[in-house]
């Protein structure tokens, strides 16, 4: 009888211990990670993701949202929004979306003293990066000539781009409106809304074209290590490593969306000053919780580069973006590469954060 009993107890212990070991299985707690790939703003966006809730659901409500982003904000589509705002002389009325759009936008560029500029689309186009991704590998790429690009840029900035808050009502005044400094941030917000009204527990993180959004710390508690490229170095080379468990990571380069004419690069971020490709820096790297600040102050701070590095280090940290740059600098041996970063990038340098 004693024996019995015994062994009632012990199968009703192994029965408790196998549901709870079930049970912290399916919760994601586990680390037990699954991917999830498909593309999107001409590149792959990659989900990693562990979650009680089918993870399968869950990307591809994600991957639904971004195509739906990408296709109401592709300026140079004539059918999305941005195409009819720019290629309009008068005022368009927006729904709500656009119209906190175009205002963020031209907050940022505020923000960033223009450095970060969302109504150079002309320019953009001008120089073949509208649609870069599309263009065939054998098609040849030049460099416009001086008058084109002082008339795009007399068509373009921000300070063109006029709201009518009531009438929720946009006119571009000749310019052309382009978010793709912000676009992906935009959409890695959504993404991570998407990921935690489905389950606020979920974790992994969600990476757009070197873009990467935090939904949780690895297995729950652990850093997630990120390498930032050396944007001279191999594919696969980092210049830093940074170790994170929240928050957004983007970084802009010169090495991406580039061509080469006579031994130039011409890269696709423009300084809206001048109208040609931004060159004082290679690389800049922005951690924020905020991917559409990561985003857009990434591109800012390349376009100011180290000349302006004064203005970055003092400023952008006010708004949550912390700056790791990376230029290069003439020497009797050659180019070198050099790096400077904002006071409290060092925090992510920590893996024990």
């Amino acid at each position: 009888m004693i024996l019995n009993k015994i062994v009632v107890f012990s199968t009703i212990i192994i029965f408790i211990v196998l549901t709870a070991i079930y049970l912290f299985f399916i919760s994601g707690k586990t680390g037990q990670y699954n991917d999830y790939e498909d593309y999107i703003f001409g590149t792959y966006v990659r989900i990693k993701i562990a979650s009680k809730v089918n993870p399968s659901t869950i990307s591809k409500a994600i991957f639904s949202e971004m195509k739906r982003i990408e296709s109401k904000y592709d300026a140079y589509s004539s059918n999305s929004v941005l195409y009819k705002i720019n290629h309009s002389q008068d005022w368009i009325e927006v729904d709500d979306e656009t119209l906190a759009l175009v205002d963020l936008a031209l907050k940022i560029a505020n923000q960033t003293e223009g450095a970060f500029d969302p109504a150079i689309g002309r320019l953009v186009d001008l120089w073949g990066f509208s649609k870069f991704t599309e263009r065939s590998a054998t098609e040849q790429f030049s460099v416009p000539t001086s008058e084109k690009i002082a008339e795009a840029a007399s068509l373009s900035g921000h300070k063109n781009i006029a709201i009518d808050y009531i009438k929720k009502m946009v006119k571009t005044n000749g310019a052309w409106l382009d978010f793709g400094g912000m676009l992906k941030g935009y959409a890695l917000k959504r993404a991570y809304q998407i990921a935690k009204e489905y389950d606020k527990n979920c974790h992994g993180f969600i990476e757009a074209g070197g873009q990467i959004m935090i939904l949780g710390p690895k297995y729950n508690k652990a850093n997630w290590i990120i390498g930032v490229r050396d944007p001279r170095g191999q594919p696969g080379e980092n210049i830093k490593l940074v170790y994170m468990k929240s928050g957004s990571i983007a970084t802009s380069g010169d090495y991406e969306r580039f061509f080469i004419v006579d031994g130039v690069r011409y890269h696709h971020i423009i300084d809206p000053k001048t109208g040609y490709p931004a060159r004082g820096a290679i690389s800049a790297t922005v951690i924020s919780e905020d991917p559409v600040i990561a985003d857009a102050f990434s591109t800012a701070a390349f376009v100011l580069g180290r000349e302006n590095w004064l203005l970055t280090r003092t400023l952008f940290p006010k708004y949550g973006a912390e700056v790791f740059l990376v230029y290069q600098e003439k020497t009797p041996e050659g180019l070198k590469t050099k790096t400077l970063q904002t006071d409290n990038f060092v925090i992510w340098e920590n893996p024990d954060k």
